[in-house]
């Protein structure tokens, strides 16, 4: 090979080598420009997440935190064991009563109204389970925007089941129903089966 196509060759290598080393750092500084651009982009939608988050949910928590008025009627029984009516009956009913009123106020969505100035007109409504809603309007002159209704119902000593509505007085609709059945006739029987319908069926649904 000749000198001079020596030297022509060398100089078309270092041109080719100088060509590929541009190319190469045109396209790493792009290389990083886009991935700069791209990471931008994941912080923005990071940060309009953050913020959507931070926003909406706090405000629908607030929401849905406000516990609703409601008017929480006293437990009654529907009897069709045949059985005597054992002592201690009345106030067995109001102990379910009371206990009811406490684990709805401690779900944190209901927050119960005074009825005491209603109960003349409430002893009227019973039995409520069969008297086509003829409780609303005392619920509504309580202030109250829902109802929770409940009937034990007593097969025998044994076995009794439980029956639990809640009412939008708004709509007349029944928004919530929750059933459970239990053994035993007794204060504790009761209590245990509230405390189960509540906070194991009706505070889940």
């Amino acid at each position: 090979m000749s000198q001079a196509s020596s030297n022509t060759l060398h100089s078309s290598s270092m041109t080719l080598n100088r060509f590929m080393a541009m190319n190469i750092l045109v396209f790493s500084k792009a290389g990083r420009f886009f991935a700069h651009v791209h990471g931008m982009r994941k912080v923005a939608a990071l940060v309009l997440m953050a913020s959507f988050v931070a926003i909406v949910p706090r405000d629908a928590a607030a929401l849905a935190s406000e516990p609703r008025a409601t008017a929480v009627f006293p437990v009654e029984l529907w009897d069709t064991s045949g059985e005597a009516t054992k002592p201690g009956q009345e106030e067995r009913l109001k102990l379910a009563t009371n206990k009811l009123t406490e684990l709805m106020e401690h779900t944190g969505r209901y927050r119960s109204v005074d009825l005491s100035p209603f109960t003349a007109r409430i002893a009227a409504t019973e039995p409520r389970y069969n008297c086509n809603g003829c409780w609303r309007s005392v619920a509504r002159d309580a202030g109250a925007e829902l109802a929770v209704l409940a009937v034990v119902h007593k097969v025998s000593t044994l076995v009794s089941s439980v029956d639990l509505y809640v009412a939008d007085l708004a709509t007349g609709a029944y928004i919530a129903h929750a059933n459970a059945q239990f053994r035993g006739d007794d204060d504790r029987a009761y209590v245990r089966a509230f405390e189960f319908l509540v906070n194991e069926r009706l505070d889940r649904k």
